[in-house]
């Protein structure tokens, strides 16, 4: 799973009379290194209903070899269908495991009864650009054995490593995810973070019987290690083929595990829906306690009906990420003149150089009059 690459294929149908069409399409692509078979382009990613419209672009992933930099594509259908001709405008494909998006620009009919009669056509890129490049992960997920262990909400995750931070990262697909007892895999995109120090896993509470009994988290990725030269190698001159067999590189496995074993449920433990987790073995990091306190100003119209949200940012390793402050002191929150009290629970994240804070402007009154945040630091007892 982790050497396929995935290829995002962006198709466009052309903005004229009679552009639709009901025919199968395909797609071939050609690189340095491979080729492709005819791929069928069936399942969208933009779940668009009718694929291959007037006007719209659909959106497919093909997960297969590394077939190498795309030198030109073969593209076209199968012409069955009551409106089998396509007026095709162009092609996108990203590639971010390379660090490139190819455009291919197309603006013709694949009609038997339009212009030159072809149902299918070689294009190559009339450009070919840069893209922020991202490695392949691999999340497998374990769901506790326990009653009602499994969640219907979105999942979502982020991994932060020596070298910065991933995106947020969604863990969906087409199966029925997080069921009692069951193993999910996914493959993911993101950024090389360099080694893991720690993952934040949760849901966002939503659908019937959202709580969830989170058991493991494992996570694998390849890297790349130069080999050592061979140092028995005495001669003097070498070869264009001696130089590259010495700076050869290979690929090894890196698995991070992380044990949960703990609810994400409003009813259930602690009443969190996210977790921070480090990895099984790792002790020299470990969880603290952050008390925050919400000074509401003493003004008129000063409380908010809004949902407020936060994240606290360390000197030395990450941040929270975003957590709505939900469980107050207070049954209701954000009133004038009054003091709020919430607790986060996060991987110790050093001395603390800033926080974000937001809402998110709902509610009857959502604007807000805020005086002042304090964090207390319950591990240090510094505020």
């Amino acid at each position: 799973m982790l050497k396929n690459v995935s290829y995002h294929i962006s198709v466009k149908t052309g903005d004229i009379p009679g552009a639709s069409s009901d025919s199968k399409v395909f797609i071939k692509l050609y690189g340095e290194k491979a080729e492709s078979g005819k791929e069928p382009l069936l399942v969208s990613d933009n779940d668009l209903g009718n694929y291959f419209e007037r006007g719209r672009v659909d959106e497919f992933t093909l997960d297969m070899m590394d077939i190498g930099k795309i030198n030109r594509i073969l593209i076209g259908h199968d012409n069955v269908g009551l409106r089998s001709g396509w007026f095709l405008a162009s092609v996108q494909i990203t590639v971010p495991v390379q660090g490139r998006q190819y455009m291919f620009p197309c603006n013709r009919w694949l009609d038997k009864d339009e212009a030159d009669g072809r149902v299918e056509v070689e294009v190559y890129p009339s450009e070919i650009l840069p893209i922020e490049k991202l490695i392949n992960y691999e999340v497998s997920v374990v769901t506790g054995d326990v009653r009602a262990a499994g969640t219907n909400a979105k999942v979502f995750m982020q991994i932060y490593g020596e070298t910065g931070k991933t995106e947020l990262i969604i863990l969906a697909n087409r199966s029925n995810n997080f069921e009692r007892g069951a193993t999910d895999i996914f493959k993911r995109e993101a950024a090389d973070v360099g080694k893991i120090y720690k993952i934040r896993i949760g849901h966002d509470g939503t659908g019937i019987g959202d709580g969830w009994f989170l058991e493991s988290v494992t996570l694998k990725r390849l890297t790349v290690k130069a080999k050592e030269p061979d140092k028995n190698n005495k001669k003097k001159k070498k070869s264009d083929e001696e130089e590259e067999e010495e700076t050869k590189v290979e690929e090894v496995m890196d698995v991070y595990m992380f044990v949960a074993h703990r609810w994400l449920a409003r009813d259930e433990g602690d009443k969190e829906l996210v977790v921070e987790l480090i990895p099984d073995g790792e002790s020299d990091l470990e969880e603290n306690t952050y008390e925050v306190r919400v000074l509401t100003g003493n003004v008129s119209g000063a409380g908010t009906d809004a949902n407020v949200f936060l994240s606290i940012y360390g000197i030395e390793r990450g941040d929270t990420g975003e957590r709505q402050l939900k469980r107050s002191n207070n049954f209701n929150k954000f009133e004038k003149g009054q003091v709020d009290v919430f607790t986060i629970k996060a991987i110790d994240l050093g001395e603390l150089k800033k926080l974000r804070i937001r809402h998110d402007n709902s509610g009857a009154s959502p604007s807000w009059f805020l005086e002042r945040v304090e964090i207390v630091d319950l591990k240090e007892s510094t505020t």
